[in-house]
């Protein structure tokens, strides 16, 4: 109890405290982060010691992962972190239940301090403001999943010593991979009509906003629309609208997600049923939920759907591009996909070279927490999705990132190590570079 009413005054202080947070350390290559626990003698490195170490020169770190969505990645990425990193690494993971709103994120940080944990991985970042302050005076490392924006700024500007930065999916090539498939696919004149579902962007989410944007941005240039508003304005609606312009081409944004918005699917289905759109596009993870709806849909009308779909590696995307519907097509017509080690590992790497003494590789050459960011790669057929699938598979052997890759972006094994080396690292992997090393 002691703890939910500091965790509240904490957020209700944010206002007032932002001065007092303390100035990030971005010295040399081997200051231990500022988290408020005492750090152990093994934790530190001295300027002068840069010899590598390995993790059994550390205790045994834990680290609590807070996840707000109950989907197929989230079900990987425990088995990534459970089985395959802890016993390698020397850590510990504590996982949250399904984190809805703030009151669940805030219990799940006071239940990881009580557990004694040394940092929070966060995938949900509508509170990050506010749960980076809170997450320092507990003394716990801090990141999260997205890139930086006006939602999540003050955790970036705050002077945090706890902050580790962002993790994301670099949004404008994301976005630029639906543009594609958009031009090449889409008809001449339109006629076939656009469902965008914008997911969580009224909230602040950049990948989906970065992708209803993209959308948006396709369509106009590709039938030269005039909009009644603008497409930033258009892309963050937090109710379904129809989108005015001059050439009257149905185009439907409807924002949300299942799992945080009651009737959401029953309202999508309903758009379907209309029979006025032909092309589904999805910028969040909901090809699943929408399946049964768009076949019923296909049949009815003896229209053929294209559906692209944000996705991550997992069965429920196998089954989708081996999935045949009423004209013969795939049940997804392009994914664009995340690798969910990758995007895992990312966040593993940013705390736990926190933890070990190599805070400033989280630090940009400005002093500002710094933003790791990865390519997405676009599936558009079974074959290539068929390869995929033996990868980042709970309970498999073939991680996209493994040990080799980790062990590159990480200060104790390199100790001159850059924050811009780390980017390298993850902008080799890439599909290619994966099916090389993993077949």
């Amino acid at each position: 109890m002691k703890k939910r009413i500091l965790a509240l005054a904490l957020i209700a202080a944010m206002g007032f405290s932002l001065v007092a947070c303390g100035k990030r350390n971005t010295g040399d290559n081997n200051t231990a982060v500022e988290t408020g626990k005492e750090t152990t003698e093994t934790e530190q490195t001295s300027g002068t010691d840069k010899q590598q170490k390995t993790p059994q020169d550390f205790k045994t770190f834990k680290i609590g992962v807070c996840e707000p969505q109950a989907i197929d990645e989230v079900v990987i990425r425990r088995d990534y972190y459970e089985n395959y990193l802890a016993k390698k690494y020397n850590v510990e993971f504590i996982f949250s239940e399904q984190v809805k709103d703030t009151d669940d994120e805030l219990s799940f940080i006071e239940n990881c301090a009580d557990l004694g944990a040394d940092a929070i991985i966060s995938y949900r970042s509508e509170d990050a403001n506010q749960m980076v302050q809170v997450c320092q005076e507990y003394g716990m490392a801090y990141v999260i999943n997205n890139q930086r924006s006006a939602i999540v700024e003050e955790a970036f500007t705050g002077g945090y010593e706890n902050f580790s930065g962002s993790f994301a999916a670099d949004q404008p090539y994301v976005g630029s991979l639906f543009k594609q498939w958009l031009t090449n696919n889409a008809s001449d004149d339109g006629s076939e009509g656009f469902l965008i579902t914008s997911s969580l962007a009224y909230k602040g989410n950049t990948q989906h906003s970065e992708c209803t944007e993209a959308v948006l941005s396709a369509l106009q240039e590709k039938y030269g629309l005039t909009y009644e508003d603008t497409i930033k304005n258009l892309a963050v609606v937090s109710a379904p609208i129809e989108v005015a312009n001059d050439k009257n081409i149905k185009i439907y944004i409807y924002p949300g997600v299942s799992s945080q918005n009651e009737g959401w699917l029953a309202g999508v289905s309903t758009a379907l049923q209309t029979g006025n759109y032909g092309v589904f596009i999805q910028s969040g993870q909901s090809f699943t939920e929408t399946a049964v709806v768009v076949d019923e849909v296909e049949k009815a009308f003896k229209k053929d759907i294209k559906v692209a779909s944000v996705a991550s590696i997992s069965n429920s995307l196998l089954n989708a591009f081996n999935t045949k519907d009423s004209f013969g097509n795939t049940s997804v017509n392009m994914a664009s996909v995340k690798s969910t080690s990758l995007v895992s590992s990312m966040a593993f790497v940013k705390v736990y070279n926190a933890l070990t003494g190599y805070s400033n590789l989280n630090v940009q050459s400005s002093g500002e927490p710094s933003e790791l960011l990865f390519k997405m790669w676009a599936i558009e057929n079974p074959e290539q999705m068929n390869t995929l699938s033996n990868w980042d598979v709970a309970g498999g052997n073939k991680w996209i990132v493994d040990y080799n890759v980790i062990d590159q972006a990480l200060g104790i094994y390199q100790p001159d190590l850059t924050y811009e080396a780390i980017q390298s690292v993850y902008d080799n992997v890439s599909y290619d570079e994966a099916k090389s090393r993993l077949e």
